[in-house]
């Protein structure tokens, strides 16, 4: 189990590589931490839909950072403006990949919410949508480029529409 997740973060890690951004110090703080993303990212990845649902509800959104320091996605809006056009442009499409697999992997998250619903699960489908309005309000932060934050915000309006329809 330890060598399955090892395996996986140090994958994540190496998909995550190359985005640019240079990371702290060795030791630093930044480059220590591990991004919190990161066991559900590659979870999904590697097609293991069960695991990356499982570890994205399990994951405690506000406790450390989202994205490798290494990640485009780590990047605020003036970090990215401040790229060479090159740089912007390379990153752009690694940029729009990785959102695109989070965006697919909140959708799979919010469809095991609404399968618990509908089979009476109301706690665990609370769960579910809570989890994405966590998820949501961590990506919805000034800090964060502004098409992270409209994720961000998308994932909060969809866990509120869920969760209403449920009766929070």
């Amino acid at each position: 189990m330890k060598t399955i997740t090892i395996t996986t973060v140090l994958t994540v890690s190496l998909l995550l590589a190359g985005c640019g951004k240079k990371a702290g110090p060795p030791g630093s703080n930044a480059s220590a931490a591990t991004p919190i993303a990161q066991p559900s990212m590659t979870a999904w990845q590697q097609g293991d839909k069960a695991t990356a649902i499982s570890s994205f509800v399990e994951t405690e959104w506000s406790s450390g950072p989202l994205f490798a320091a290494n990640s485009t996605l780590s990047l605020s809006e003036d970090q990215f403006k401040a790229l060479s056009n090159a740089d912007r442009q390379a990153q752009s499409g690694e940029m729009m990949s990785q959102l695109d697999s989070f965006k697919k992997l909140a959708a799979a998250v919010a469809q095991a919410g609404r399968d618990a619903a509908s089979k009476g699960n109301t706690a665990q489908a609370r769960k579910y949508f809570n989890s994405l309005k966590q998820c949501g309000t961590a990506l919805d932060s000034p800090d964060r480029l502004r098409l992270v934050q409209l994720v961000g915000q998308a994932l909060k309006k969809m866990a509120d529409a869920e969760l209403a329809k449920i009766g929070q």
